[in-house]
């Protein structure tokens, strides 16, 4: 069987860049697709990223697309995968342009989806003032009178994060609190005020927030937001299950550690594949992913 590439790499950001960087570096072939979606195009900025903190996203993803440049086995297509069907030996991928290459292994990089909260100026607030991770965006806000919007045991997890951030926290359960109540007395110890009215929406100029407003139409002054996600994630895109790749109960694939999948020649990195969420983990994996591909490329070449 002929292939067009060796490897599909479904996803141009962290992930999916640094998987095509390690096939480059051992000169495999590769097509990424990316269909320019990327989780942090909100962000004005990217941190915790050794000699890029602090880099523009778009920046840091211009710059690795000048570092793959120099590998001629790499090659882009601006554009989304609509289908992936397995095919004799390996994988028959449709894209949006209507044509279907085909490949030996596949690596899913395409990550996740938040979904914003169905409250007037938070899609326009996040990821300026409403953040869903404090390694990403802390340290800009330490000092600020926070929210916490969460509730449940995924609450009580994040609170000591966001805790030593604030100056003055304040926890939004946005309804009924679904705390124990040795949870709900941890929060009245440290002097951390429950709401659990539902909120309506927020006070804001620009992209600084000023206030939270609730049903009882109670306004309550805040500066920045963290929003636990909801579960399961949502992923980008359903191909991963169309092949068959097994989710754990948060939504992202099943992987073992150079991210193979339950799906013979199928690999997941980044977002859709680790509840740790940040461009440097996403890398991390997307660089371990390529690097098993490589490796089974290889044996198969030498045992073939």
């Amino acid at each position: 069987m002929k292939f067009d590439f060796e490897a599909l790499i479904i996803g141009g950001g962290p992930a999916g860049l640094s998987a095509a960087l390690a096939l480059g570096r051992m000169s495999r072939t590769a097509l990424v697709c990316d269909d320019s979606r990327p989780r942090n195009a909100a962000s004005s900025h990217l941190n915790n990223f050794p000699t890029r903190d602090g880099i523009h996203p778009a920046e840091w993803r211009k710059l690795v697309r000048k570092d793959l440049e120099k590998y001629n086995t790499i090659s882009f297509f601006e554009g989304s995968v609509l289908s992936v069907e397995k095919s004799g030996p390996g994988f028959a991928a449709k894209l949006s342009s209507d044509k279907t290459f085909y490949f030996k292994k596949v690596i899913l990089a395409y990550g996740v989806e938040d979904e914003h909260l169905p409250i007037p100026g938070y899609k326009e607030l996040w990821g300026k003032s409403i953040f869903h991770c404090p390694y990403c965006h802390g340290f800009e806000v330490k000092g600020s009178k926070i929210g916490l919007i969460g509730n449940g045991d995924m609450l009580m997890y994040m609170l000591p994060l966001i805790f030593d951030l604030a100056s003055d926290l304040i926890v939004f359960t946005n309804g009924k609190a679904e705390l124990q109540e040795e949870q709900k007395d941890l929060l009245k110890k440290k002097k951390i005020r429950l709401i659990e009215e539902k909120i309506t929406g927020f006070i804001y100029e620009g992209e600084k927030l000023k206030a939270v407003t609730f049903e009882n139409e109670e306004t309550i002054e805040r500066e920045a937001l963290y929003a636990l996600p909801s579960f399961p994630f949502k992923l980008k895109s359903k191909i991963g299950e169309e092949l068959g790749c097994e989710k754990d109960k948060f939504g992202f694939y099943k992987v073992g550690e150079k991210g193979k999948t339950s799906v013979d020649g199928v690999y997941a990195c980044g977002d859709n594949a680790s509840g740790a969420h940040s461009v440097l983990l996403a890398a991390a994996s997307g660089g371990m992913a390529g690097a098993g591909i490589v490796h089974e490329l290889l044996s198969e070449k030498l045992f073939e």
